[in-house]
């Protein structure tokens, strides 16, 4: 999916990203702005207040579809989707904020680690010492020959095969809006090791060695790297890796399941806190708020300023688009392929005017 989309670029964006008025065409068609507030169970109160507030406000201005399409493209199962909220609500509130990764966008610190890892294993392969590994990858390093422990045929071919995977997984560091905090963002590297065309027929026949040998055991050590459905952006992208890289130690699917960090552990209390805040913003909300997490409402509301119509308005699409996916697991594909679609057109024409 990732490499039917997504193609290497030798760029380099600078502050300004891809304007988020490029998407403007996904939000203006049908009766409702986006696909994501709708989807299709009988009628709904809320997105029905939703559009009265729309129609209050009369005729938006750019800036305004520009917040809207933000808020529209919020990414539950991202893994800086925490931040997102606080990025969103910043510039729902009239504050700068950073650009927006979306779907199949990574922050470089993101693509390091996922090349720390892919380094670790080839350097796993070739018996590096850690002693050899710079500072940074080190950490990764430990942790990845801690899981492996010793070689052994078998076990070489399941970290080739992994090593494969990972490397043709895309690693898309563009982003839309405006970058406030990095003066330069190169495309480059796309993939965490390089690869070519023999790279695809390496692995499959890794995958059929493997087969040969494990049966029907090695459908679980055989899948995607992350999942086949969940590309590098996905909050729980590294820790499959850890699963599987410690599976692949002991033979044994998640027999030596490392513990979870806090990246990835309490996601759904955290994003019924975040419903919950956003909830007291638009529709003010009477009911007595968690105290627990008072220091998250404080910031929110802060950045977010005091209400009025516009602001109710967009953080209540904010609010529709975060519980659909939260309730319903919501997100039309096509609206995504479609609008990764658009920033790759708007990066190949970016490119081809710096030739």
């Amino acid at each position: 999916m990732e490499l039917r989309l997504l193609r290497s670029r030798s760029i380099v964006l600078g502050r300004q990203g891809i304007p988020l008025d490029y998407a403007h065409s996904l939000v203006r068609h049908g009766t409702y702005h986006d696909a994501n507030l709708h989807g299709g169970y009988g009628s709904d109160q809320v997105l029905e207040e939703i559009r009265r507030m729309e129609n209050a406000l009369g005729r938006l201005g750019e800036e305004h579809i520009r917040l809207r399409i933000a808020a529209d493209f919020c990414c539950i199962w991202r893994y800086d989707f925490p931040q997102r909220i606080f990025d969103i609500c910043a510039l729902i509130g009239g504050r700068p904020a950073h650009g927006l990764r979306l779907h199949y966008q990574i922050s470089p610190q993101r693509r390091d680690s996922i090349i720390a890892y892919a380094e670790a294993l080839a350097g796993w392969l070739q018996d590096k010492s850690l002693a050899e590994y710079d500072e940074t990858i080190k950490p990764i390093a430990h942790r990845i020959y801690t899981y492996l422990q010793d070689r052994h045929p078998l076990k070489d071919m399941l970290v080739k095969r992994t090593l494969l995977g990972l490397s043709l997984r895309a690693l898309n560091c563009s982003f839309w809006g405006y970058e406030s905090f990095a003066e330069k963002t190169p495309m480059q590297p796309f993939h965490a090791m390089p690869i070519d065309h023999t790279t695809m027929q390496r692995m499959a026949q890794l995958e059929r060695d493997i087969k040969r040998e494990m049966g029907a055991v090695a459908e679980d050590f055989l899948c995607d790297v992350g999942g086949s459905a969940e590309p590098a952006c996905h909050f729980k992208f590294i820790r499959r890796i850890d699963i599987l890289i410690s599976s692949i130690g002991c033979f044994v699917w998640r027999g030596n399941l490392p513990p979870k960090d806090n990246e990835v552990s309490g996601r759904r209390e955290l994003t019924r806190t975040y419903l919950d805040i956003l909830e007291h913003y638009w529709n003010g909300k009477s009911q007595p708020f968690d105290q627990t997490y008072s220091t998250q409402y404080n910031e929110i509301f802060e950045l977010l300023g005091p209400p009025n119509d516009l602001k109710r308005w967009l953080v209540a699409c904010l609010w529709k688009n975060i519980f659909d996916q939260t309730t319903y697991h919501v997100y039309p594909m096509r609206q995504w392929v479609e609008f990764v679609h658009i920033g790759e057109r708007y990066l190949d024409k970016l490119e081809a005017g710096r030739q």
